[in-house]
C-alpha cells in the first residue's frame, strides 16, 4: 500500500514538473515558460494550420460530422427576421418561392463568378434575379451574410446595421426569400446566406401589363453598399441548399472558433503568467528577448478577428 502511495506522489511529482516547465518560469526552461520559446511557438503555430487542414478534409469527406450551414436553415431566417418584426409591431412577411429560388441563383452567381458583393462584375443588379425568377414586384431588397455558423448570429448582425435593419423591417415589404449555400469564394470554402424582399406589383392593384411590370421593378430600393468585387471566375460551383435532412454534428467554422480561441486564451493566460512572475520573484533571464511569441499571438489577433466574424452586405 505504502509502495502505491509513493507511486502515486511520485506520478504527480512528475506531471507538476512537466506543468511548470511547459507553462511557468522554471530552472528547466531557462525562467522561460517552454511554451514561449520560439521552438514551440513554431511548433503550434505548424499544429494549428495541420489542424486547420485536417478540418477542410473532415468537412469534405465526412459531411455530416463537419458540414457547412449546419446550424442555418432558411425557415430560422424567415422566424426569426418576423419575430423581430412582430417586436416591431410591423405585418409577418410571408416565404414567397419565387424570391427563395431568386436568393438561390444569385448566390450560385456569386460562387460561379467569385465576388461578394450586391452588384455582379458584370453590373448585374440583384433586381435582375428577382424578375427572372418570375416574381414582379414594386418593393425589393436584398441583405447578404457570410461565414456565420448559427442563424441568430446573422439576424443581430444585421440588426446592427443600419441599412440591413431597414430590410428587416420595413413595412413596405409582404414578402421574403431565403437561400443558405455552401461553396468556394475566393479560394475559401463558405456559407452564403442570401435573404430577398419584395412585394408584388398585383398586390397594390397595379396592371399586369408587361412594360408597366418593368417600370415599376425600376423603383426598387437601392442595396446596402456593396463590397469590392473580387477577381471574376468562369468555374461552376455546384449549388448545395442548407435544407437537407441531415444535419451535421458540427460546422468548420464552429471548429475553427474552438480551436482559434483556446490557442489564443492559452497562449495569453502564459503570457500573463510569465510576465507576473518574472516581475514578482525579480527574475534575470539570460535568454534574449525573443518577440516570436508577440508575432504568434498578432497572428492568432488577426486569425479570430477574420474566423470568429461574419461579413454582411
Amino acid at each position: 500500500m505504502r509502495e502505491l502511495t509513493l507511486t502515486g506522489i511520485s506520478s504527480n511529482m512528475v506531471l507538476m514538473s512537466l506543468l511548470a516547465h511547459l507553462f511557468l518560469p522554471h530552472h528547466s526552461n531557462n525562467q522561460r515558460a517552454r511554451l514561449l520559446h520560439p521552438s514551440s511557438v513554431a511548433v503550434i503555430i505548424s499544429l494549428f494550420v495541420v489542424v486547420q487542414l485536417a478540418i477542410s478534409q473532415i468537412s469534405y469527406r465526412y459531411p455530416r460530422i463537419l458540414g457547412y450551414a449546419s446550424q442555418i436553415q432558411p425557415a430560422q431566417i424567415l422566424q426569426l427576421t418576423n419575430t423581430q418584426r412582430q417586436s416591431n409591431h410591423l405585418p409577418l412577411l410571408t416565404l414567397d418561392n419565387q424570391l427563395s429560388q431568386a436568393a438561390a441563383q444569385k448566390a450560385a452567381d456569386m460562387f460561379a463568378r467569385d465576388y461578394w458583393a450586391h452588384v455582379s462584375p458584370t453590373g448585374r443588379e440583384p433586381w435582375a434575379f428577382i424578375t427572372e425568377s418570375g416574381y414582379t414586384y414594386r418593393y425589393a431588397g436584398e441583405n447578404l451574410a457570410r461565414d456565420f455558423a448559427d442563424p441568430q448570429s446573422v439576424i443581430q448582425a444585421w440588426m446592427n446595421s443600419s441599412t440591413h435593419r431597414e430590410n428587416l423591417l420595413s413595412n413596405r415589404y409582404q414578402d421574403m426569400g431565403v437561400a443558405v449555400v455552401d461553396g468556394t469564394l475566393g479560394g475559401r470554402d463558405t456559407t452564403l446566406v442570401v435573404q430577398m424582399f419584395g412585394t408584388r406589383v398585383s398586390s397594390l392593384g397595379a396592371t399586369s401589363g408587361g412594360s408597366t411590370l418593368v417600370a415599376k421593378a425600376q423603383e426598387a430600393p437601392s442595396p446596402a453598399p456593396s463590397l469590392p468585387a473580387a477577381n471574376s471566375s468562369s468555374g461552376l460551383t455546384t449549388l448545395t441548399l442548407s435544407a437537407g435532412p441531415q444535419i451535421p454534428l458540427s460546422s468548420p467554422f464552429q471548429a475553427t472558433k474552438i480551436l482559434t480561441l483556446s490557442v489564443f486564451t492559452l497562449f495569453v493566460g502564459v503570457l500573463l503568467l510569465d510576465l507576473i512572475i518574472v516581475n514578482r520573484r525579480k527574475l534575470i533571464r539570460w535568454t534574449s528577448k525573443s518577440f516570436a511569441h508577440f508575432i504568434f499571438l498578432s497572428i492568432l489577433v488577426v486569425a479570430a478577428a477574420t474566423i470568429l466574424r461574419g461579413q454582411i452586405i
